[in-house]
């Protein structure tokens, strides 16, 4: 039983959204929790203001939103010294973080799961001083946030991600860069970097094995040209396929500390959010918040 609970929802969802989604969970949620406090965003950086002044007063942060408010919610609770458990409702166009943590993508099955689940401590991700969840990347990843259509989001949902990766993904520009992974450096080419943390990108989940969010590492990819065009071919595949690009296509490091620079600032995607540029230093803080998983997937 927890004393003490903040809901904080996504202030861009719609009040119907907001209060059907309140009844669905509201009973599940205070039969484990004495005291629930809710609050509604009220502009962007607000959950991550709320969180940094008040988080500790709590002792479990539900969150009611996409990977945007997951994203304020850890730059609000990474900093602090003894983050509060986190609960995620997943309310967003992808949800992929919640999709990683093996989350219901139903908000009622979420909270009864989640609610009679376990704490696992998930590695966060600083970067400039600022944290991520999920991943950073630059190239392709940052152009296919950029490039969605707001209709196509608001109508398609995740799908709108599909499309605007399918037609970035057509003709990629590749570019320089040198990368520092843990003291050795990389100087190379491609199309994309991504360093990741999660496996779940555009809800679809990343063709890469042995990615995990507890273990401490970063898994970091360059993907050339021909890795693109196989990224594309395994999007659109109608039954997934055996993932095997050669070498030379995408390159596989892992490491816990990361440099990036490139000749030109570069606009860098972070959780699906586009305001970070390089260069970056990155860093793994490994299990730095605790966040509540099923006990098993639903």
């Amino acid at each position: 039983m927890y004393e003490k609970a903040l809901m904080l929802i996504n202030g861009n969802a719609g009040p119907s959204f907001i209060q059907k989604n309140i009844e669905l969970t509201a009973g599940i949620l205070t039969s484990h929790i004495e005291e629930m406090v809710i609050r509604k965003t009220l502009y962007k950086g607000h959950a991550e203001e709320v969180l940094q002044e008040e988080g500790h007063e709590y002792q479990l942060i539900i969150i009611l939103g996409g990977d945007g408010t997951v994203h304020e919610c850890v730059n609000g609770l990474a900093a602090l010294e003894h983050p509060p458990k986190v609960c995620i409702l997943p309310g967003g166009t992808c949800n992929d973080f919640a999709r990683m943590l093996a989350v219901p993508q139903n908000i009622k099955r979420a909270a009864e799961s989640l609610m009679n689940g376990t704490t696992r401590y998930i590695d966060i991700g600083t970067m400039n001083e600022r944290f991520f969840a999920n991943f950073y990347g630059i190239g392709l990843i940052a152009q296919t946030s950029e490039n969605i259509n707001g209709d196509w989001k608001n109508k398609l949902g995740k799908v709108s991600y599909l499309l605007s990766a399918l037609q970035t993904f057509t003709n990629p520009e590749p570019f320089g860069f040198e990368l520092t992974l843990d003291g050795e450096t990389v100087e190379d080419e491609g199309v994309m970097v991504l360093i990741v943390n999660g496996n779940f990108i555009g809800a679809s989940q990343l063709p890469f094995p042995g990615i995990v969010a507890d273990d401490g590492w970063f898994n970091v990819f360059i993907v050339s040209q021909g890795g693109a065009s196989l990224l594309r071919e395994y999007l659109t595949a109608k039954n997934p396929f055996a993932w095997d690009p050669k070498p030379t296509d995408v390159k596989h490091y892992q490491a816990r500390h990361v440099k990036l620079d490139t000749p030109q600032q570069m606009k860098a995607d972070t959780d699906g959010e586009i305001y970070m540029k390089t260069p970056a230093a990155i860093d793994n803080l490994p299990s730095r918040i605790p966040f509540l998983v099923p006990d098993a997937p639903m």
